[in-house]
């Protein structure tokens, strides 16, 4: 009878591997599955997300040249395991560098001519208002677009110490949006110099959308 049990928790013990062998399976070929939408299927690629320095799959809609978030697993697990460098399938004659304003310095990133892919060319969004910032052509013109107060957008930083470091610059201002995530902008006391951007940065009304200039007398010592 002893025996009998022994064998009868072993047998249990093999069915259990073979079921998990099989959900684990199973979930892998969903993983890898082709979208059901045609559309998705057609539509959906590859892309590196410049806010995070990773590829993540994408799809883009008609000719608005901008990329959505692909609402099936098209591409997802295929993307997640493509280097950053990588992720858009180009050749010598598709291939276009385009130049990014990253934290104050300009970086170099391989874009796409292809058109139903084009909206891959893009330098990530903006923290306070989640808008699509554009790329620059050329690394002269990104160079053009540096001012001072892009420096302490160090995105390896804490709000908290992009903001200490900000304010200690008498040419910037730091504005922070309703859901806390803020920005170095050029400013003075009263207001930001890109209005038309930040029109919403209004100091010292509350907490959200605030524009803070600092005390400058704090740094002076």
């Amino acid at each position: 009878m002893k025996y009998i049990y022994i064998f009868a928790i072993l047998l249990f013990i093999c069915i259990l591997i073979f079921c998990n062998q099989n959900i684990y399976e199973s979930f892998d070929n969903d993983i890898d599955k082709k979208c059901d939408n045609k559309f998705f299927e057609e539509n959906s690629f590859c892309q590196l997300d410049v806010n995070k320095n990773k590829c993540v799959c994408k799809f883009q809609k008609d000719e608005m040249k901008y990329a959505f978030n692909s609402p099936e697993v098209c591409c997802e697990k295929r993307c997640n395991q493509i280097p950053p460098e990588d992720c858009l399938e180009n050749n010598e004659f598709t291939e276009m560098p385009y130049y990014c304003n990253i934290g104050g310095q300009c970086k170099k990133y391989m874009g796409t001519i292809v058109s139903s892919h084009i909206s891959a060319n893009n330098c990530g969004t903006d923290p306070l208002n989640n808008q699509l910032l554009l790329p620059y052509e050329s690394e002269e013109d990104c160079l053009r677009s540096i001012n001072p107060c892009d420096k302490y957008n160090n995105k390896n930083n804490s709000v908290h110490k992009n903001k200490e470091e900000c304010l200690t610059n008498t040419n910037c201002g730091f504005c922070t949006n309703e859901y806390g995530q803020g920005k170095c902008i050029e400013g003075n006391a009263s207001k930001p110099i890109d209005l038309r951007t930040y029109y919403y940065c209004v100091p010292g009304v509350d907490k959200k959308n605030t524009y803070t200039y600092g005390n400058r007398a704090l740094y002076l010592y």
